[in-house]
Formats: C-alpha cells, sequence, structure tokens
C-alpha cells in the first residue's frame, strides 16, 4: 500500500489539506497528517481545530511514498520556519519520491532553495516570492519530474487526483466514477 504524508502547520487551508487527503484515502493509498505543533491539535487558517494523527518530532517519516504541504496564511508561512519540515521536503523530492505543495506552499520551498529552476505552479499572491528561482506556469497544476503543485483551493481535487494519477494511475477512473465525476 502506498503512503503518503501530510504536513499540518497552524493557519493551514483546510480544503487544500482535506480534499487530497480524501482522494488519496477513496484510493486506497494510507495517509497520515502530521501535526509541526508539539502537540496534535492544529489550527486552520479559518480557525478549525483538527487533530493530527502524529507528530512530525516524534519520528523520520522517510518511509512513506510520498509528502504534501498544504498552503493556506498563515500555516505555508510556519512550514518554512520548520526545519524538519523543510528537511523531509528536501529528502522526498531528492530521493526520487513524490513531493506535492499547493497555493503558498511552494512559496516555502522556493524559499529554502529546494525547488530552484523547477516547473511549478501557486497562488497569484505569492509570485514575487519565487519569481527569481522557480519557472511559474499559469496553470491549475504543474508536475515537472516528482514535484507536483497546485495553484490554490479551488484546485484541490484536482491535485488530489494527481497525486493518485502519480502514485497508483490505474485508481484514477474508479475514483472518479465513484464521486460521480464526469470529465
Amino acid at each position: 500500500m502506498k503512503k503518503v504524508y501530510v504536513l499540518l502547520a497552524n493557519g493551514f487551508e483546510i480544503i487544500e489539506a482535506f480534499a487530497p487527503i480524501d482522494i488519496m484515502t477513496r484510493a486506497g493509498i494510507e495517509v497520515e497528517t502530521l501535526s509541526l505543533n508539539d502537540n496534535l491539535e492544529v489550527y486552520s487558517s479559518h480557525n478549525i481545530q483538527v487533530k493530527a494523527d502524529k507528530l512530525l518530532s516524534s519520528e523520520d517519516f522517510k518511509d512513506g511514498d510520498g509528502i504534501f504541504l498544504p498552503g493556506g496564511y498563515p500555516g505555508y508561512e510556519n512550514l518554512l520556519k520548520s526545519d524538519k519540515a523543510m528537511q523531509l521536503a528536501e529528502y522526498y523530492l531528492n530521493s526520487g519520491k513524490l513531493l506535492g505543495a499547493i497555493c503558498g506552499a511552494p512559496s516555502s520551498l522556493a524559499r529554502k532553495g529546494l525547488i530552484n529552476g523547477k516547473n511549478i505552479t501557486l497562488h497569484f499572491g505569492c509570485y514575487d516570492l519565487v519569481e527569481d528561482c522557480c519557472h511559474i506556469h499559469d496553470k491549475p497544476i504543474v508536475i515537472d519530474e516528482n514535484l507536483i503543485t497546485g495553484s490554490g483551493a479551488g484546485y484541490s481535487l484536482d491535485l488530489g487526483f494527481a497525486f493518485v494519477n502519480y502514485l497508483i494511475p490505474e485508481k484514477v477512473s474508479e475514483v472518479k466514477k465513484a464521486m460521480t465525476i464526469k470529465k
């Protein structure tokens, strides 16, 4: 079974985290949420409290097939401030494993120098944070090798399907059919 870790920092965008989690879970991917806090409780950008599965600080979490960083403000700034989160993202990218990020989260990766020269998309409000180091494409989803980025909350389902397509492509049509997605 494929496994993806989702990093939850205070201020994350709820739909950007949980829509892809839902899609991946429907496809049979094991998903574990990791709190960047000292406890399992994490607050979204709209102050919705969720309980993560584990603390990021509790293990090394290098056994997954992918890692995903939701955006949201100030979530993506809190991701950037976490050395462990950025080191784990770098490990997944450099190991050829899936690294996904949406909205402002790609800017966190770029500002740490992890995705220099990569083709990405991200929220238009963050373009100025990465324009000198990444190739920005005004598209909903951009895939550059094992890096998958999404532009924002409105494309959260599409991002989830991009993850499934990357990890277990044979499941995409089955999940879409069960969800009554006709495209």
